[in-house]
């Protein structure tokens, strides 16, 4: 629960009331099905150039992120 972990439930059901929980909710959702995303964990790089769904070795993330480093931009990376 919120309780148990120190959360300030007042803030929390402000938010919600005020409605700005369930916009971000909503808006999670949408990019989820913008960015095409199936599942849990799914890593998006380069403006949904890039995908890494499932279980993905660290060092596949770490390879994708330094290739973007290395190569910003619109062109194709090496991964």
């Amino acid at each position: 629960m919120a309780s148990d972990i120190a959360l300030r439930l007042a803030g929390i059901g402000r938010h919600i009331d005020a409605g700005d929980a369930h916009a971000a909710l909503y808006a999670d959702f949408d990019a989820k099905d913008r960015q095409l995303v199936e599942g849990s964990p799914t890593f998006v790089f380069n403006q949904g150039r890039q995908k890494l769904y499932g279980n993905v070795a660290y060092r596949i993330i770490k390879a994708n992120i330094q290739e973007l480093l290395v190569a910003p931009g619109d062109r194709a990376s090496g991964c």
